[in-house]
């Protein structure tokens, strides 16, 4: 009996180089089956004839489903955080607008794909993280990781008097997630979504924000504190 990654004498060992591709390949075929009918519905045997591989030459490279489902999730997370690193490190996106927009056309770029798109896949992945503690983990350390990155950032526009001296960073980096979140989740149900057209909406905001200020809107009055309309007698007409 030889274990997953054990090969019988005289079999030729398999290069890294040649398991990355082979595994990539894997993928390719997993997230193409996926698309088409959904991480629940897909079976590993589907998924071994979309790559064109034995079922034993799969094996070699993943274990299980579950295998393929977090590497998938965590191939495509760490590939779109290496190409987020220089829109971060990019000073000149000092507004709230230009930065998101810069973003959201980095997804777009980074999730289009030949067969499949990764908006669709990371909203298969948020319903799988719902009853597999596993998917789940794994998507909050990456977004608790990206959260930070974007917090990081508002502390850098606050510094700049790009926010309020007042400004917490946290709820901004909160905001700006959802935000970034939203629009993947636009870009795979809506399907009419664009980067230039969330520059604008936020470009809106930001213009009527510097306008009107930010501390001069008045606080909301609380319904309690209306004071409630005492209802009105009806009185009898005299005959």
């Amino acid at each position: 009996m030889y274990s997953l990654f054990c090969y019988p004498p005289g079999m030729p060992k398999i290069s890294d180089e040649t398991r990355a591709l082979r595994r990539a390949q894997i993928l390719d075929a997993a997230w193409r089956c996926f698309q088409r009918q959904g991480v629940q519905a897909t079976t590993m045997e589907e998924i071994i004839a979309e790559a064109r591989m034995s079922a034993s030459a799969m094996y070699r490279y993943f274990a299980n489903k579950d295998d393929i489902i977090a590497t998938a999730i965590g191939t495509s997370l760490s590939g779109l955080k290496s190409l987020l690193e220089p829109v971060f490190a990019d000073s000149c996106l000092d507004t709230p607008s230009a930065f998101v927009a810069r973003v959201a056309a980095t997804i777009d770029a980074f999730t289009a794909r030949r067969g499949y798109n990764l908006s669709t896949m990371a909203v298969h992945g948020w319903s799988e993280s719902q009853h597999n503690p596993a998917v789940r983990d794994r998507l909050r350390g990456h977004y608790l990781g990206f959260r930070e990155m974007l917090a990081a950032r508002a502390t850098s526009w606050r510094s700049a008097g790009g926010l309020p001296p007042g400004a917490d960073p946290d709820a901004v980096g909160n905001a700006l997630l959802s935000l970034i979140l939203g629009y993947v989740v636009q870009a795979a149900v809506m399907r009419d979504v664009n980067p230039a057209a969330l520059a604008a909406g936020l470009e809106a905001i930001e213009r009527c924000g510097g306008r009107h200020g930010v501390d001069a809107a008045p606080p909301l009055r609380p319904a309690s504190a209306v004071p409630a309309r005492a209802p009105r007698s009806r009185r009898r007409r005299r005959s």
